[in-house]
């Protein structure tokens, strides 16, 4: 269930609110979608009126109690981190000492939770502090978890992982169950939510995630910008921003190079990010001789970003799984470059408003070498073909995935929850 866009209107109409967003990830550090989502949300809200503050969870790279995010305070508590027990206590305890800090005199109309860590000690020991409690829901604590950890061939590993995946999953249930209304970035969050929290589908809206069009524009000269960035100007491009994790199918797609530099000689994959899988990238590249024909990027900063995208003649999403949304999809789309994506989580959400020719068939190599073939082929015969789907897909951005109409559908929906819901007594 959404806003309707026809409703923004009514926005003019609402009175401003005191609102205090929570979260486990930072929106002074944006190195992922959930920080970037929740950076444009606060400084949306604050921009529209809105007396907004952060109470977030301490980034180990900087311990700082407090932080500006444009005219947003960012409030932060540490946590402990010897254990797993020591780190959900002392997440559960500061966070509500921090919460306690950080809200005004004035009493709080709307608390956002953006992940459920964050918000299980504040709506459980203050749940009585706002009028409304809205959670943002950007994938299933546990199943990231089961994804990250891996599985373990010791019985102690074992049970410690699905401890650990029970623990979070049952937060996050406690958290949202509380809360009067779920916001999710696409489709298929909405259906995992139900799935896994028995969440009542009324109080589930799709707030699609965005990009601002105009940090994200397609580029004047696109072989300057790769003279710039060190990219050959001449060749075929391909771009993927992910991070280094075994979810996001990198192994395959380099697995797939192989079979795609067969057919399009000279074709070079920039892989863009960090995390724990670059040794065994790096292996894999070495041991399949691509040195020559992929790249390793590391993280690619923020301002720098739009140019890669720019750079590239596609950027790719070879996801296998959890896919909340894919804010890569719609940043790259607003640089006018295409994207090829698997049917994986709410990839297809996008791309087949787009082109169903750019979902592949699966995730594993040989389907997205197949795709990627069909899709630079396409291109080179077919004059014109590229550069209709850029500007399809920056029409699709300009209309539907940005942040301005994000913010307005979000402003709707939370003055929507003051309208109809008073103070909850506590529990």
């Amino acid at each position: 269930m959404g806003v309707k866009r026809e409703d923004v209107r009514r926005l003019t109409e609402t009175s401003p609110m005191n609102i205090l967003i929570l979260a486990e990830v930072s929106a002074a550090i944006v190195i992922g979608g959930a920080e970037r989502v929740l950076r444009e949300q606060a400084l949306g809200l604050q921009q529209g009126g809105h007396q907004v503050a952060l109470v977030v969870r301490a980034p180990l790279e900087d311990s700082r109690s407090q932080v500006a995010v444009g005219a947003v305070t960012e409030h932060r508590y540490g946590v402990l981190r010897r254990n797993q027990c020591a780190f959900v206590l002392s997440s559960f305890f500061r966070s509500v000492q921090t919460f306690d800090r950080a809200r005004s005199r004035d009493a709080l109309d709307i608390v956002l939770v953006h992940q459920s860590m964050a918000g299980l000690g504040p709506i459980l020991i203050r749940r009585a502090s706002a009028r409304g409690w809205v959670y943002v829901c950007h994938s299933l604590a546990h199943e990231e978890y089961l994804s990250r950890t891996g599985e373990h061939s010791a019985l102690f590993g074992r049970v410690a992982r699905a401890l650990g995946a029970w623990l979070r999953r049952w937060c996050e249930r406690m958290v949202m169950q509380r809360c009067s209304r779920v916001i999710v970035l696409s489709e298929f969050m909405k259906q995992r939510v139900m799935a896994a929290h028995r969440i009542d589908e009324s109080t589930i809206h799709i707030l699609p995630g965005g990009a601002d069009p105009v940090k994200f524009h397609p580029p004047a000269d696109r072989d300057e910008v790769r003279r710039c960035l060190g990219i050959p100007a001449g060749g075929v491009v391909l771009l993927a921003v992910r991070n280094l994790v075994a979810r996001m199918g990198l192994d395959r797609l380099i697995q797939a190079m192989v079979q795609v530099e067969k057919e399009h000689p000279g074709v070079l994959l920039l892989i863009g990010g960090s995390g724990p899988l670059r040794q065994e990238l790096e292996r894999l590249i070495a041991d399949l001789q691509l040195a020559n024909r992929v790249r390793l990027l590391g993280f690619i900063a923020e301002e720098e970003l739009p140019n890669y995208y720019q750079a590239a003649d596609v950027v790719l999403m070879p996801t296998h799984e959890l896919e909340g949304f894919g804010l890569v999809t719609v940043e790259a789309l607003a640089c006018g470059t295409p994207v090829l994506g698997t049917p994986v989580g709410a990839i297809p959400e996008v791309l087949a408003r787009l082109d169903s020719g750019l979902i592949t068939k699966g995730s594993d190599p040989d389907s997205l070498a197949l795709a990627i073939d069909l899709v630079l082929s396409r291109f080179r015969e077919q004059p014109g073909e590229q550069e209709r789907l850029s500007i399809k897909g920056r029409t699709l951005v300009m209309e539907n995935y940005n942040w301005s109409r994000h913010n307005e559908q979000l402003d709707l929906l939370l003055q929507e929850v003051c309208d109809h819901f008073s103070i909850p007594s506590r529990g």
